[in-house]
């Protein structure tokens, strides 16, 4: 029997969603009441109403007489019918449930899954009452200016492409976001967080479900600053911790930026997962790593280890070079940079 879940869903507006892309596909236009009203089927008084609801949301939205309707502004929080615009626009047909508030994205991804939610599927949310990152550790996540998303994929496929999957999508979220930063330079600290002038701007959590045999399913989680202030961050995060706003200078659109994440996500699934391309995961992370020519220091099976890292190797494994020549192989396990 199904659990009351106690966080709600905010779902897609067809009708909205019909506005928006007539409008957000002429952004330098005016679209008329007359064509709205045609497309939906409704008159021009209904359009009106449906409009000042827009506008309640967020949206900004200019009226003139014999011209017709243009949007000016967007919100600058998660917008379900947005995202769903955005997502599409990248070329994916990616679902997404967007919650305004969430105990964890990730807990929500497993709920879904029991509930018998088929996969692909994407959980996104403004605020994270319990966010989590890797190794048990909170993650502060109670700001609408931020994006706390996860992805759902369920491969049933032999798990042993599992162990590059946070890597890969590491890269293709570095990518995606460098495009839309280019003044920044974005970087990924092994295994799963993403840096920007040494410090960090998103954490990354993959959790997996598996038999003997299959990966049953894959839950990627991640927690992206996009617009929040530092300056504003908890004090103990304040040295540590930035945003693509701090880093860029402007704030970005949010849901153009949660779309874009989708995006790499499920690419990053094709090339690992599936196998789709002939890219080298070696020669993909070289350019992105923010730990290369450093010397560093690992924990790993409750030892410590240091030396300075030279890349990764095909298994994903971390190469730190001691002063001495030998390699080490860090495979899972804390690193920080040697004071």
């Amino acid at each position: 029997m199904r659990e009351a879940n106690e966080y709600r869903q905010m779902p897609p507006n067809g009708d909205a969603l019909t506005i928006l892309t007539a409008l957000l596909d002429a952004p330098d236009a005016f679209v008329s009441g007359s064509l709205l009203a045609e497309q939906l089927g409704m008159s021009r008084p209904a359009i009106h109403g449906k409009l000042d609801k827009l506008r309640e949301q967020g949206f900004e939205v200019e009226a003139i007489r014999n011209k017709g309707y243009r949007i000016t502004k967007e919100p600058e929080v998660l917008h379900p019918d947005l995202i769903r615009y955005h997502t599409e626009k990248t070329g994916s047909a990616m679902e997404v449930l967007y919650f305004p508030v969430i105990d964890s994205t990730n807990s929500e991804a497993e709920r879904q899954l029991s509930y018998g939610h088929r996969a692909p599927f994407a959980i996104a949310s403004s605020c994270q009452t319990k966010g989590r990152g890797r190794l048990g550790r909170d993650w502060h996540s109670a700001t609408a200016d931020n994006l706390y998303l996860s992805v759902v994929f369920e491969p049933n496929t032999p798990p042993q492409a599992l162990q590059h999957f946070t890597l890969w999508a590491g890269i293709h979220i570095c990518r995606a976001l460098q495009s839309l930063v280019p003044k920044a330079l974005l970087k990924i600290k092994w295994p799963n967080d993403l840096h920007c002038g040494g410090r960090k701007f998103a954490g990354m959590l993959t959790e997996a479900k598996m038999d003997a045999d299959s990966l049953r399913s894959i839950i990627f989680g991640i927690g992206l600053n996009v617009n929040s202030n530092p300056s504003k961050y908890p004090q103990t995060l304040r040295k540590t911790a930035t945003s693509l706003y701090a880093v860029h200078g402007e704030e970005l659109p949010l849901n153009q930026v949660a779309a874009a994440v989708i995006r790499a996500v499920q690419s990053a699934y094709d090339t690992c997962i599936l196998g789709e391309g002939s890219e080298n995961l070696i020669a993909a992370w070289a350019p992105l790593s923010s730990l290369s020519g450093q010397v560093v220091t690992a924990i790993t099976g409750g030892k410590e280890i240091t030396g300075t890292a030279t890349g990764i190797d095909q298994t994903g494994a971390l190469i730190l070079t001691a002063e001495d020549g030998t390699m080490q192989k860090v495979r899972a396990g804390d690193v920080t940079l040697k004071k």
